[in-house]
């Protein structure tokens, strides 16, 4: 039997029978697809540890039935061990992994990118949680071709910057709205930085605490009227904030 070999994520784990579970991967060139692991839960087995959340391996595949996948090897990369060591990150964690999959595509790797480099920025690195989410949402956002406009008004065209409004970009002082938010200037220098990154230097910009809470929450809003979707985890993450 011909054998697959790729570079995936664990997204999911579903234990099932008595030793088996089955995995969600986001796998480079492949896309959304779950693999089975037989035995697991046997100390002997050598995929126990790749057959964890946030496991990050190449893995050698196999084809089962149907669209069904079965893992035969795993060299792991990384497993975001700091995250598992802290609620509040899992759960953030635990959100970033449920937007990908929505995103994350075979045609497309840039969405397991951002995923792997918000991870890593998590894991080993002073980002704030905060940061790290307005990012996330931010760029997958662009991903999904709903890029917000920052360059004029969008009612308008007039080239100036008072607010942001959710149905799609920035807004004059004469077209913005009640429910439209403030937006300073720091604000929009980080949403234009990080809308042209690459995804290893997302993270390289710096902001005062109070305009850091005004991107979270101009990047949460535009993220939930986009997608029009309710993240339960998200709901979770915020419950234990």
């Amino acid at each position: 039997m011909d054998c697959i070999k790729t570079r995936a994520i664990v997204a999911r784990r579903a234990d099932y029978a008595e030793a088996n579970c089955m995995l969600t991967l986001f796998a480079e060139g492949l896309g959304v697809i779950s693999a089975s692991v037989y035995g697991v839960k046997s100390k002997k087995n050598s995929l126990r540890a790749a057959a964890q959340p946030l496991c990050f391996a190449e893995f050698v595949l196999s084809k089962g039935a149907g669209d069904i996948y079965r893992i035969t090897s795993a060299d792991i990369s990384e497993t975001f061990y700091p995250i598992s060591e802290d609620v509040e990150k899992l759960a953030l964690a635990g959100y970033f992994l449920e937007i990908t999959g929505d995103v994350f595509s075979s045609e497309d790797n840039a969405p397991l990118s951002l995923l792997l480099n918000t991870l890593y920025a998590l894991s080993y690195k002073n980002v704030a949680a905060n940061i790290a989410k307005a990012v996330f949402e931010l760029k997958m956002m662009q991903y999904s071709g709903y890029e917000p406009s920052l360059g004029a008004c969008i009612k308008c065209g007039k080239e100036e910057a008072s607010a942001f409004s959710v149905s799609g970009g920035i807004v004059c002082k004469d077209c913005k709205s009640r429910t439209d938010a403030a937006l300073s200037a720091d604000v929009l220098a980080a949403m234009e930085y990080i809308l042209k990154s690459d995804t290893k230097r997302i993270f390289s910009f710096e902001l005062s605490k109070s305009a850091r809470d005004a991107l979270a929450e101009i990047s949460e809003a535009y993220i939930l009227s986009k997608s029009d979707k309710r993240y339960k985890s998200l709901e979770y993450y915020k419950k234990l904030m």
